[in-house]
């Protein structure tokens, strides 16, 4: 297994990324990461807001084509 770490746009921080011997993720080590349901906390947060919200958390990590609350690292 190996652990890289990666900048997380939406978190603005680093996280830890733990990977098998074939290159596939295993795990993120995250604290707003939801293990169960594949989603970032932080990005199911600001969906539940207004379009402002939605708009400015998209803006700040690049991704304004896409409105998904999954954790793009995985």
């Amino acid at each position: 297994m190996a652990v890289k770490a990666l900048r997380c746009p939406v978190l603005g921080g680093t996280v830890m990324r733990v990977t098998d011997l074939e290159g596939q993720t295993t795990a993120i080590i995250c604290d707003e990461y939801d293990k169960p349901t594949g989603e970032c906390r932080v990005k199911t947060r600001a969906a539940t807001g207004g379009p402002l919200a939605q708009f400015l958390e998209r803006a700040a990590e690049d991704t304004l084509a896409t409105r998904s609350i999954r954790c793009e690292l995985q």
